[in-house]
């Protein structure tokens, strides 16, 4: 049986270990993640959340900000002036992680929609995520399009200045694309000026 709940501090060192197993060595390092909870604060509430089996080891992870607690992705490459909502208005979905042997069951689905709910709920109006286009089958873009989200740029080599050693490319640095998304959480449409009546 597996659970999503939000994150705690003493999940920090579990995170490490399987981040650097699923992700490649050093995405996050310890200052990072450590960083990450508490960035994840939106009032008393933890928006990242974690996936654990009955043995409470870690199956995966959705790290989420809420508006104020971010200002960039872990790469290079934002274009908020494409955006329907300021920074001050919009979260972040920096991560999503889940084990490889999970992967292609609708965990990442769950996940993220249990973020979203989180989210709407807190008043908070968009999302703001960078997808990995080469994803085995695209399957990053394809299941944040399920959720909604939708399209505004492509980053080639965003994460080119993160020293980690990509399970794509090998080595740094990672020559991967990222596809910048956004999810409109609440109904969002010009106003119209208001009639004057009559002439």
């Amino acid at each position: 049986m597996l659970n999503i709940r939000p994150v705690r501090r003493d999940d920090l060192p579990a995170i490490k270990g399987f981040t650097d197993r699923e992700i490649g060595a050093n995405y996050y390092s310890t200052a990072e993640l450590e960083l990450m909870f508490e960035r994840s604060r939106l009032g008393d509430t933890r928006c990242t959340l974690i996936l654990e089996d009955e043995s409470g080891e870690i199956r995966g992870i959705r790290i989420t900000y809420p508006p104020g607690q971010w200002e960039h992705g872990k790469g290079e490459g934002l274009k908020p002036e494409l955006w329907p909502f300021d920074l001050k208005s919009t979260a972040y979905f920096q991560s999503l992680f889940i084990a490889g042997d999970l992967r292609g069951q609708g965990w990442g689905g769950r996940m993220s929609a249990a973020a979203i709910r989180l989210l709407r709920e807190a008043g908070v109006k968009g999302i703001v995520c960078h997808s990995w286009k080469e994803s085995p089958n695209n399957s990053s873009t394809r299941y944040l399009q399920k959720l909604g989200f939708q399209m505004i740029a492509e980053h080639k080599e965003y994460w080119r200045n993160v020293n980690y050693q990509c399970t794509r490319c090998g080595n740094p640095p990672c020559r991967c694309t990222a596809q910048e998304m956004y999810l409109i959480l609440h109904p969002w449409r010009l106003r119209r000026p208001r009639s004057e009546g009559p002439a």
